[in-house]
């Protein structure tokens, strides 16, 4: 596990609502960079929903998404709920009041909530649609202190190269997005390449719509990805129908590195491929880890996979966090019922072993009372978070214990 406890990502009360249905409703976690976080969780738990409302795939309903201090996600439902539930409270408070001065006063309480919530909605706007102008303006800054001295001191031949590059690098740092050093590797190989483009495109999409325009320097980033994820040049003129699942998953991974990110987000990446390829692509990963240095949320729902691959570990179910630990203490010391019964379903290659495996069935209603005493996601351990409410930390404490 790494070391590193720089925060690269940090969710704080994401929700993700589609009308009436709540794919994701209030998960907060963070990814320290450098390691590697699996998201767990029964098919439409929603896994996919969080990795893609962290890259602005959706706009999100409510809280808030930081990817290296910056908030480039925002969401305002959470605001304008606060301002409709107060003016309801408050209209009852002031009806049911006879003095005038504490009718004054309270009305006063009322306007500063709603002028409070009506800020936020502001900033959160402004967050959301300026992150990616704000972090520009920093990278055109940069370039500028890079070149600027350089091309000063230099001359004849020299200067008009760096005059050139300086141009062509300024132009990208123009077009650059924040959210652009966030890449996705999606679940299926087939549906997310195109099938009209040739692969080279189909790699080279992000580094033109980033602004770089020399064909030769596309070209050789090309083919150094397709080497670099066990493909060879001559894959570049093909089609995407051309390949088998694996190889096709392949070319998502090189699609997604060519952009040089610091955070990759793995939707499921081997769920649809064979069982010997399902290896070759995480060691693939894991080669990628190392040489790049990169962070992964890595979602899944094979436990075997995920505990190999993963430092940390999030379990969610029906749309919230239940349980959150390091992947050895999570299964180690399962506390939450769902957990358990999730890590009961891992079968194993071994006759005895599965005639003597008893299933746990997860039943909320039965394991769970919730009627007066409400659940939070809570601390029990160093590293080791719980959604459970007091009756149930009493007793996760003394599991533990």
């Amino acid at each position: 596990m790494q070391n590193n406890q720089e925060v690269l990502l940090k969710v704080e009360h994401l929700c993700q609502y589609f009308g009436d249905v709540k794919a994701v409703d209030d998960v907060s976690f963070d990814i320290k960079k450098g390691e590697v976080f699996g998201l767990v969780g029964e098919s439409g738990c929603g896994k996919t929903t969080t990795g893609r409302s962290i890259i602005k795939l959706y706009d999100i309903t409510s809280g808030s998404v930081f990817f290296k201090g910056v908030r480039i996600a925002a969401g305002k439902r959470s605001y304008v709920k606060a301002i409709a539930d107060a003016k309801k409270e408050y209209k009852e408070k002031i009806t049911a009041v006879g003095d005038s001065a504490e009718k004054t006063r309270l009305q006063a309480e009322l306007d500063k909530i709603i002028a409070d919530n009506k800020a936020q909605i502001k900033i959160a706007n402004y967050d959301q649609k300026h992150c990616d102008k704000e972090y520009s303006k920093i990278r055109v800054k940069e370039v500028d202190e890079k070149y600027r001295p350089l091309i000063e001191k230099a001359s004849g031949q020299e200067k008009a190269k760096l005059q050139a590059e300086y141009k062509n690098e300024l132009r990208k740092a123009k077009k650059t997005k924040l959210v652009t050093q966030i890449q996705m590797i999606f679940q299926d190989p087939i549906a997310s390449l195109d099938p009209r483009m040739t692969v080279r495109d189909i790699i080279a999409e992000g580094l033109v719509i980033q602004g770089e325009k020399d064909k030769k320097v596309i070209e050789e980033k090309v083919y150094e990805m397709l080497e670099l994820v066990g493909l060879v040049r001559e894959h570049a003129t093909r089609y995407p129908h051309e390949f088998s699942g694996g190889q096709r998953q392949r070319i998502g991974v090189a699609r997604s590195i060519i952009m040089n990110p610091e955070l990759i987000i793995a939707d499921e990446p081997v769920s649809a491929l064979d069982v010997s390829i399902q290896a070759q692509v995480i060691n693939l990963l894991n080669d990628l880890r190392e040489k790049f240095g990169l962070t992964i949320l890595f979602v899944a729902h094979d436990l075997s996979v995920v505990k190999y691959f993963s430092d940390r570990i999030g379990v969610m179910y029906f749309g919230k966090m239940v349980e959150l630990a390091p992947a050895d203490e999570l299964f180690l010391n399962p506390l939450h019922p769902y957990t358990r019964s999730l890590l009961s379903s891992i079968p194993l290659p071994d006759p005895i072993y599965e005639k003597q495996r008893k299933r746990i069935i997860y039943q909320p209603l039965a394991d769970h009372d919730y009627s007066v005493d409400k659940p939070s996601f809570r601390e029990v351990k160093p590293g080791h978070f719980v959604q459970c409410n007091d009756a149930e930390y009493e007793k996760y404490m003394s599991i533990l214990k």
